[in-house]
């Protein structure tokens, strides 16, 4: 049986892509200095905080790093030394299992940079991050959006899809994740993530029959990796107040930024809102109207549509090449069991 999922090693293409890595660490990284404590979440060979730069930083994974360099071995795109040692190694269960005690509560950040779509039960993975912060600690979080990456046909996932995970304590995909994942992955002119204005058609990765290998997984009790969490900015800001709200989480949206290709980028501080009844009704309405806008934002890319827009100036093929470049090493290339 086969992975169905495209290889996340290409890049997109836009004159824009030169400054993404540099805006990109800015956002993620405000506030925060290399004597800041902090816990990055599968980094592999593309960490955000390395220590060999000299930053007090943690890493867990899924494997050590032996077995990480193993794992890329082969692979013309990874740079194996730049795979740095595993501190935490993770086998299941809540990353806080596999963390020290003596470590939970103390660090300044929580890094986890294009994971959190991976994971089986992302409430765990959230109330395991606040456990390992301090109260004044920040998760940093860069999440694929929808509109701008393979996911582009798939439904955004919901507070209902969240807490019903958690309550099962699902610790694998189930199959219906699978087969959805298998029957909407799309590409744009051969690559997995592309910018905003990229009218190419998103054209179907598998055909129809990969339904029948993907109920093939209802018998797999290996971890199997997809993207299971889909997102559009508003519709993570929604779960992440409804689930605040029910007392799920105690963390809160501090900011959200829009990038203009692939991804958005979030910053969780502990605590939630304290509002009434009627607000919580206000903002969840207003922020399901924005996630429609979104959507239908999302259809300015297909040509012929009301709201399609032109293609960009594709006029600079240098920045197109570092942008290659930086994202043949970065965080589209993770596989992440978490």
């Amino acid at each position: 049986m086969t992975d169905p999922s495209p290889p996340l090693r290409q890049p997109v293409r836009d004159p824009r892509a030169a400054e993404a890595p540099r805006d990109r660490e800015l956002h993620l990284l405000v506030g925060l200095t290399k004597a800041s404590k902090f816990i990055e979440i599968g980094p592999a060979h593309n960490p955000l905080v390395p220590r060999s730069a000299g930053w007090n930083s943690f890493s867990l994974d899924h494997a050590t790093r032996a077995d990480l360099i193993a794992k890329y071995a082969g692979d013309p795109a990874v740079d194996p030394t730049r795979i740095e040692e595993v501190d935490f190694v993770w086998h299941g269960g809540s990353l806080t299992d596999a963390v020290p005690a003596e470590h939970h509560g103390t660090f300044d950040g929580f890094i986890a940079s294009h994971v959190i779509e991976h994971t089986t039960d992302v409430v765990r993975f959230l109330q395991a991050a606040r456990t390992l912060l301090r109260p004044e600690g920040v998760v940093v979080l860069a999440v694929p959006d929808k509109r701008k990456c393979f996911d582009f046909y798939r439904n955004p996932s919901t507070t209902a899809d969240a807490i019903l995970a958690y309550e099962e304590k699902r610790d694998r995909h189930d199959v219906r994740t699978h087969l959805d994942y298998g029957l909407r992955i799309a590409k744009k002119g051969g690559f997995p993530a592309w910018f905003e204005s990229d009218t190419q058609p998103a054209e179907l990765v598998c055909g129809i029959d990969v339904a029948w290998q993907m109920l093939g997984y209802r018998d797999v009790r290996d971890y199997v990796d997809v993207h299971n969490w889909v997102f559009v900015p508003a519709s993570f800001e929604l779960m992440m107040l409804e689930l605040g709200q029910l007392g799920f989480l105690d963390l809160r949206v501090e900011s959200l930024t829009e990038m203009p290709d692939t991804e958005f980028l979030v910053r969780l501080r502990p605590g939630t809102d304290t509002i009434d009844p009627a607000e919580t009704q206000l903002r969840r309405r207003g922020l399901l109207e924005r996630m429609l806008i979104e959507l239908a934002d999302q259809t300015r890319q297909i040509a012929g549509s009301p709201l399609a827009v032109p293609p960009p100036d594709s006029s600079r093929p240098g920045a197109c090449a570092r942008w290659r470049r930086w994202l043949a090493a970065g965080p589209w290339r993770r596989r992440v069991s978490l």
